[in-house]
């Protein structure tokens, strides 16, 4: 019997010293650096809880509408900072929590507090593995492609398991091929690199569902040249309204009068009556009930025509 009560005792005893030590919170002072010296901005996180945090919320819309009020408050708290040269830290953690060491396109480590305090662990980020962007000087296609395509899909391509930095996004498309005017595409479908340096929402093609594409084969590869906003006419023909920021790119080649299909038009109800005068002129457009009704333009054969000559 008294057996059982020294073993409870002794139980009881090695909880409470399992829970103080769990529960023991410290100042950890450690040394974090780049391998390449560039400089030392590398994240450390107490149980990587500032990335956890942001990364829901990114998902999760409603729980970042609730909870990104606290989102300074925990890089305050759980993270730091190198300084620099020498990559000394500072961070306050509990002995059983574990530090992550970050820095995009660097491999992720992590250790326990207890094992860096113990054994003076030193960090140092290294870059990751990536592969070198592909290398080509081809200045004209070897092949160009000038159709009609309806969008399929478009997907944002993960550049970070490249090496180095690309200004551009870069996107892979699927597009359906519904009329050729340039050479022949021998698939109905299509798929091609296309890359864009944060333009303009009508600068960019992901945000109409029906194009005139150009794609071009460079170096093996087929890559999005330059599109245009295309739409049914009345007699079954595609064409495109008039851009007027463009026009001086084309003031040789007239636009012609052109039946758009009833549905076309562009909602003005929230533009200045200056933004209107410029962005869409009476001589090309139809304004009424705060729409802006195409009724100039140039079909799709004439852009492709009048492409490849202002290419050369």
């Amino acid at each position: 019997m008294k057996v059982n009560i020294y073993q409870k005792i002794i139980f009881l005893f090695f909880t409470f010293l399992t829970c103080l030590y769990s529960s023991q919170t410290v100042v950890v002072r450690g040394i974090a650096r780049d391998s390449l010296k560039i400089n030392n901005i590398i994240g450390i996180a107490v149980n990587d809880t500032v990335r956890k945090f942001r990364d829901k919320s990114f998902e999760d819309e409603e729980f970042k509408n609730k909870n990104w009020d606290k989102y300074d408050e925990l890089i305050k708290k759980f993270s730091t900072t190198p300084d620099f040269p020498e990559g000394n830290y500072t961070i306050t953690a509990k002995l059983t929590d574990t530090l992550y060491f970050y820095r995009p396109r660097y491999t992720t480590q992590k250790y326990k507090v207890a094992d860096i305090m113990k054994n003076n662990i030193k960090v140092i980020l290294s870059p990751a593995p990536c592969i070198p962007y592909k290398k080509c000087d081809q200045k004209k296609p070897s092949k160009l492609y000038a159709f009609v395509g309806k969008k399929i899909d478009v997907a944002s391509v993960d550049q970070s398991k490249y090496c180095g930095i690309s200004l551009n996004s870069e996107y892979k498309a699927r597009y359906t091929i519904e009329q050729e005017y340039a050479e022949h595409y021998p698939h109905s479908e299509i798929i091609f690199s296309a890359y864009d340096h944060s333009s303009l929402y009508d600068y960019d093609f992901i945000n109409y569902d029906t194009v005139l594409l150009f794609v071009g084969e460079y170096c093996g590869d087929l890559i999005k040249d330059f599109f245009f906003p295309i739409y049914k006419t009345t007699n079954g023909r595609w064409a495109a309204p008039i851009k007027m920021r463009d026009e001086h790119y084309y003031k040789n080649y007239k636009p012609t009068k052109i039946a758009f299909e009833e549905s076309l038009y562009f909602d003005i109800t929230n533009f200045s009556t200056e933004h209107i005068k410029y962005r869409f002129p009476e001589e090309y457009y139809k304004i009424e009930d705060g729409k802006a009704i195409p009724i100039m333009g140039r079909y799709a054969e004439d852009l492709a025509t009048l492409l490849k000559e202002i290419s050369k």
